[in-house]
């Protein structure tokens, strides 16, 4: 799951400015309590919905996707493709050219991005500021402390605090792009380690590529 994720003259004004503002406490007390209930689920599935947007572009595109998650365990289906990764190798299951790809789990590369630290990505290098409440839904501004590695401006993260569970991720990226995870379903699972290892047999048709 590599999908995701995401001009600089301006930035260079941008992180004299950041430099000077610093995170709010409820905001870190909100994201603590998140991360807390997360941590707490021995196994999580989660359906979602992806939008990409760009409006000078004319792209507007949504996709549905469901992820089962296990510390570094998980099982994705998402814009055509399935992965199965058991925390130290991938499978990735290309149906429609009968192919499947095994990878390794890449845990040096801080700029990865899996499924399991999505939902937990807002913990380091960013600066966190409170924006409205409608409800129970607040929403919290991550701003990066070094704009100039990243390439978006900012992540806003809708947070139900009843639950304390993320609803949307909305990252905006410096290309003018929007690209948007909202959450339908969050809940608590019960999946066995042995889901997370691929049944080579169930794919005795399709070609099998070693990239490790």
């Amino acid at each position: 799951m590599k999908i995701f994720f995401f001009v600089i003259s301006l930035f260079a004004v941008q992180i004299s400015t950041f430099a000077q503002i610093s995170s709010d406490p409820e905001a870190k007390v909100i994201l603590d309590k998140v991360s807390a209930a997360t941590d707490a689920m021995e196994a999580i599935h989660i359906v979602f919905e992806y939008r990409l947007t760009n409006k000078a572009e004319n792209i507007n595109d949504s996709s549905m996707g469901e992820l089962s998650l296990k510390k570094d365990q998980y099982l994705l289906s998402f814009m055509g493709l399935e992965q199965i990764s058991d925390g130290e190798n991938v499978w990735t299951i290309l149906t429609d050219e009968e192919e499947i790809q095994i990878s390794e789990m890449d845990f040096e590369d801080e700029n990865a991005v899996t499924p399991s630290n999505l939902l937990k990505m807002y913990e380091t290098g960013f600066i966190y500021q409170l924006l409205a409440k409608v409800g129970n839904l607040q929403t919290i501004e991550l701003i990066p402390e070094i704009p100039g590695d990243v390439d978006y401006i900012k992540i806003e993260l809708l947070i139900d605090t009843a639950v304390n569970q993320i609803k949307t991720l909305k990252q905006f990226g410096k290309n003018a792009t929007e690209s948007e995870y909202i959450i339908n379903n969050f809940s608590p699972c019960i999946i066995s380690d042995n889901t997370f290892k691929l049944d080579e047999k169930a794919y005795s048709d399709f070609e099998i590529i070693d990239l490790r």
